[in-house]
């Protein structure tokens, strides 16, 4: 036999056996793997909690010998999800607090209260969620009510973004709150000579830092639940937007137990405990636990009219907001940041806020870097400060829902002119080339599918507006997918370990019942989780 036949034939008969062992394959599917190329695969093959190849279906199948042999029914599979902005903890307590989320009234909100209480006996009654907005009046709630119910016991209500909440007078009274208090950064809403109960950013933390601490063993049940709830809608990551030293040491000890499993990024809240923590630990990362930030606010919200803005309130002409820390201030967490290797993370709504932090930025680090400092939200900017985020690389984090929750008023907090930069993703891509993508949640919904339909559709859940709330700024449905996977991972410093489904890089993977880049807006709330990957392991799978 001739050499070159015989080459040949032997070619022909080990291709036919396989090079390689897997721990599992997943065949007949469409894989969008968010690679550079943005490339589409039919099958990959995974081991040791890794990927190992992806290609055509019969490259793989042939390939490895493989046990674990999976016929995803030409379902779609995209990389884990990951949320690029949330609050793991505070997500976890509202499994235990009332939930008035949607409330349409005062009345409803007392409703749910006292229902609340009638099962449940903790030392304070706490709950997050309600939004004056969205009621017929429309108007701050004032504490009389829960003064009359509850004279004795303690309780706060934060309105949906977390920056203002309804304190009644024994709350207030733990708190040393009266009329005549003054907190920096901070209100205390005061109405003939009396609190109103309303409290807003640094007044609201005064308040609730006199809850008492959940026991470590109960506020990990909660965590484990709340865990669950996210790997149903497909998350395997999470940016953890605000950590305090006790979360901290906490979260570091659950994540060496493998008590969690999901894999957290936590931002560090800049006090002190934490700074000391940064300084002797540097950059921390241990299993699927990640710490090098810092979160810090600048403002409070527009919902709550505390978002620092250059010209007042269009609705409120004598008040501009205001911010949570002197610029000095922020400039010694910034310069300890840079020292460290870790990040600043900034949470800015309004103009001002934005345009004074994109400044310091600025003076910090300089063009030529590669901090991937963030500004969280970047909500409300003027024309000129979109340049920021080109000119000095920074990554802006933004929550699409936010945009189709504030719709309704925003304009009127904003005024016509002003609110054409406010909630503006392509132009934030134009210029930074990426978009983190979040819910902020409890503030929002956890779902991440959620976030991909408000980014690409820019209407709410019912379809309003039809076309889009000013849809210039609706981004594509690839960078919308991006935007919850690789671009979260890339904002971490973590882009080589997942985000994206390619050789070498973490199996987590989600596969859902419809594929989100091609079927109609209206049908992508209707879409579902099947099952969640997070390591090559199964950690969700629908009934």
């Amino acid at each position: 036999m001739k050499p070159i036949y015989l080459f040949a034939l032997i070619f022909i008969i080990t291709s036919c056996y396989k090079s390689g062992e897997a721990d599992m394959i997943i065949h007949n599917a469409r894989i969008y793997s968010c690679d550079e190329d943005f490339n589409v695969y039919e099958a990959m093959a995974i081991k040791n909690g890794k990927i190992i190849q992806l290609g055509p279906e019969r490259e793989i199948l042939n390939g490895y010998k493989c046990d674990n042999i999976i016929d995803a029914a030409n379902s779609p599979i995209y990389p884990g999800f990951h949320d690029a902005h949330c609050h793991f903890g505070g997500y976890a307590k509202t499994l235990n607090q009332v939930d008035l989320i949607g409330v349409v009234s005062f009345d409803e909100m007392i409703e749910r209260i006292t229902s609340f209480e009638e099962t449940n006996d903790f030392e304070w009654i706490t709950g997050r969620g309600w939004d004056h907005t969205i009621w017929e009046e429309s108007e701050f709630p004032t504490n009389e009510r829960l003064n009359e119910l509850f004279p004795d016991k303690p309780a706060v209500f934060q309105r949906v973004d977390g920056h203002a909440g309804l304190a009644n007078q024994k709350a207030l009274e733990l708190a040393g709150i009266d009329a005549n208090t003054v907190i920096e950064g901070g209100e205390i809403v005061v109405k003939d000579g009396k609190c109103t109960g309303l409290v807003k950013d640094n007044a609201l933390d005064l308040v609730t830092s006199k809850i008492p601490d959940y026991s470590e063993e109960f506020m990990l049940s909660l965590l484990q639940r709340a865990e669950e709830d996210l790997f149903e809608v497909g998350l395997t990551s999470i940016n953890d937007a605000g950590v305090n030293a006790i979360e901290r040491e906490r979260f570091v000890k659950w994540y060496l137990n493998n008590n969690l499993k999901i894999k957290d990024y936590c931002m560090l809240f800049a006090e002190d405990e934490n700074l000391e923590f940064a300084k002797e630990n540097g950059i921390y990362s241990e299993g699927n636990l990640t710490i090098r930030s810092f979160k810090v606010l600048s403002d409070g919200s527009l919902g709550s009219r505390s978002a620092c803005l250059i010209d007042p309130y269009s609705d409120d002409p004598h008040n501009h907001g205001f911010l949570l820390k002197s610029l000095d201030e922020f400039r010694e967490i910034a310069d300890l940041a840079v020292s460290l290797h870790y990040q600043v993370n900034t949470h800015c709504i309004g103009d001002s806020a934005n345009r004074s932090i994109l400044k310091v930025y600025e003076e910090m680090i300089g063009s030529e870097n590669d901090h991937r400092w963030k500004i969280e939200h970047a909500q409300v900017l003027q024309e000129k400060d979109f340049d920021y985020f080109e000119m000095y690389n920074i990554i802006p984090s933004v929550q699409p829902t936010h945009c189709t929750s504030d719709m309704r008023w925003a304009e009127q907090r904003l005024g016509k002119e002003r609110v054409k930069n406010a909630y503006a993703y392509q132009k934030l891509l134009d210029k930074a080339g990426l978009l983190a993508l979040g819910t902020d949640f409890p503030v929002e919904r956890i779902s991440p599918l959620e976030t991909f339909y408000a980014a690409v559709s820019r209407m709410d859940r019912n379809g309003f507006p039809e076309g889009g709330f000013q849809n210039e700024n609706a981004i594509s449905r690839e960078d919308a997918l991006r935007g919850i996977t690789i671009w979260p991972a890339y904002s971490n410093f973590q882009e080589d370990l997942k985000g994206s489904l390619e050789e070498g890089k973490a199996a987590d993977f989600v596969i859902l019942t419809k594929d989100i880049m091609t079927i109609p807006f209206e049908e992508i709330l209707s879409t579902y989780v099947e099952q969640t990957y997070l390591n090559g392991e199964l950690v969700f799978e629908s009934e």
